[in-house]
């Protein structure tokens, strides 16, 4: 088996705490509510998303379940070269802002909003 480099080894952590942080975003969660939810601080949380901190492999099932995918996850489309590519929106932040002001909404402000995205939509593609 070959070792792993360090920069290799350096670049995986890196992957993983991105795809952390991505699937953190979608499902919502703070860095605090999942720091909590792990048991460790929202530091130690903090390194881990930016790769600073190797995520143990003992807690990668936890986080996983806690994210709703699988381990292997978080290495999904991981070559060990090459720039990071987010799944995400560009702006995954404002979507998710809109997502919790939908929830909220009543029906017939929901039911506005539809209808001035669809006119938007038209207008851009037409």
């Amino acid at each position: 088996m070959v070792p792993l480099s360090g920069s290799l080894s350096a670049a995986a952590d890196r992957h993983a705490g991105r795809r952390l942080r991505e699937r953190r975003v979608q499902c919502g969660l703070s860095l605090a509510e999942m720091a909590a939810a792990l048991g460790v601080s929202t530091q130690q949380a903090r390194k881990y998303e930016a790769g600073l901190n190797a995520i143990p492999a003992a807690r990668l099932p936890d986080l996983a379940a806690l994210l709703g995918v699988q381990v292997a996850w978080f290495f999904e489309d991981f070559a060990g070269d090459g720039p990071y590519r987010p799944a995400l929106p560009t702006r995954p932040r404002m979507l998710l802002d809109l997502v919790r002001a939908i929830d909220e909404m009543p029906e017939s402000g929901l039911a506005a909003l539809c209808e001035a995205a669809r006119a938007l939509a038209e207008r851009e593609l037409g």
